[in-house]
């Protein structure tokens, strides 16, 4: 159908657009498109063609029944849909993937952006067959979409599950002495030192310890009777020494910073937990050593490499399911202008429908125009100067069909 095009813009649909259906005009052309450009040249805005095919009718109880579960689902998929493209920019960092690729005749798609599918809307009866009962079409657009969400909640939360566990390691290893991993740095010294770790063994252990620098000097002078009260007394050549528990000169500087230096002390097995209260007490804090649970940056590396994979396949998973999805809802759309039509003129099935991708001013002119073609359909219930944005006055005010088609940048 050789019709106006819509102005469109390439960054997405910025304003709503709106599918009208009006009555076929017997007594006018007996041509769908020849109506088509009439009615179009009586308006302010010109319209463009939707395709609504020409779908099994049923019973006048199923086209009801049909109705109500479109109103229902059509706002689940519109929902999911709209979520789906939000993960999609929110993760690629883009705004320029809302696409819907067409199913080519070789089996290879033809990309287009949401504004040109729209305008451009064919309906794809590979996918659903015009022959099928109209509750299977709707439930099968349903279940896709549904489908496809579980999908990618299941890829997404992969994804999330990995860029949390990097986050947590990035922003730990970019604060002080206090929080950060020091296995690494720990291992270093050591070997600096021509040792092969810390002391272990079935008397002594070695603590480590995150000293705030400003108390550096009072650590060296007390560390050794921080925990107060000895624990046992030694007869060395016939005199009583008392005994800490924590050995003479055994605390070395690890490694030192700004804010904090990070030193190891060797204390006895015996005094480790009355020790490890009085550095508490002291507002000195305790550095566990985890060798075997720090992050090497090859580790590291290995982990960002796999969250980049990850990242790359969830987005093209996105951009594919968005493209179903909004393929999918606008197909609804197509269903519900067809069901309401039929419910709203009746039988036959004839009736023209039209896009409309207008801002707010234009949308109100040109229904102030269609209300005045069509008011015969229904003058009690239409006031063309009260006009309603509300969706539900879309659906039951105006004297034609009228659904509206949330824009991407809405």
């Amino acid at each position: 159908l050789d019709t106006p095009r819509l102005r469109i813009g390439f960054g997405g649909l910025e304003m709503p657009c709106f599918v009208v259906s009006v009555p076929f005009d017997n007594d006018g052309n007996k041509n769908v498109q020849d109506q088509f450009r009439v009615i179009s040249s009586k308006l302010s805005t010109r319209p463009t063609h939707f395709e609504v095919p020409n779908l099994k009718v049923g019973t006048l109880d199923n086209l009801m029944e049909c109705s109500d579960d479109l109103f229902k689902i059509d706002g689940q998929v519109e929902s999911i849909t709209f979520k789906i493209l939000n993960m999609l920019e929110e993760i690629s960092g883009s705004t320029d993937l809302a696409n819907v690729t067409k199913p080519g005749g070789t089996g290879s798609g033809q990309t287009q952006s949401v504004e040109e599918y729209l305008v451009k809307f064919q309906w794809n009866d590979a996918q659903y067959p015009i022959n099928k009962p109209l509750k299977q079409l709707i439930q099968s657009i349903q279940e896709q979409v549904t489908k496809g969400e579980e999908n990618i909640r299941s890829r997404y939360s992969d994804y999330n599950e990995i860029k949390t566990r990097l986050a947590s390691i990035k922003k730990k290893s970019g604060g002080s002495l206090a929080v950060k991993p020091v296995a690494s740095i720990i291992k270093s010294w050591y070997r600096q030192h021509g040792e092969d770790g810390p002391v272990q063994s079935d008397s002594l252990t070695t603590l480590f310890v995150a000293v705030p620098s400003a108390e550096e000097k009072r650590w060296l002078k007390e560390y050794t009777t921080i925990n107060g009260t000895p624990i046992m007394f030694e007869i060395q050549k016939g005199k009583v020494s008392e005994l800490t528990g924590v050995v003479p000169d055994s605390s070395k500087c690890i490694a030192k910073e700004a804010d904090y230096c990070l030193y190891n002390v060797i204390v006895m097995h015996k005094v480790v937990d009355s020790y490890k209260q009085a550095l508490r007490e002291n507002k000195y804090m305790i550095r566990e050593y985890l060798p075997d649970e720090e992050v090497t940056d090859e580790a590291y590396a290995d982990l960002s490499e796999q969250a980049d994979k990850k990242k790359n396949a969830l987005v093209r998973w996105l951009m594919n399911t968005f493209s179903e999805s909004y393929s999918g809802w606008i197909h609804l759309k197509s269903i519900r202008v067809f069901v309401e039509s039929i419910l709203r003129f009746g039988l036959p099935p004839d009736f023209v429908p039209m896009l409309f991708h207008v801002d707010s001013a234009k949308e109100k002119a040109v229904r102030k125009q269609l209300g005045s073609m069509y008011q015969k359909l229904n003058p009690k219930k239409y006031a063309m100067d009260d006009e309603s944005d509300s969706f539900q006055a879309l659906e039951q005010q105006y004297p034609y069909v009228s659904l509206k088609i949330k824009g991407v940048r809405e």
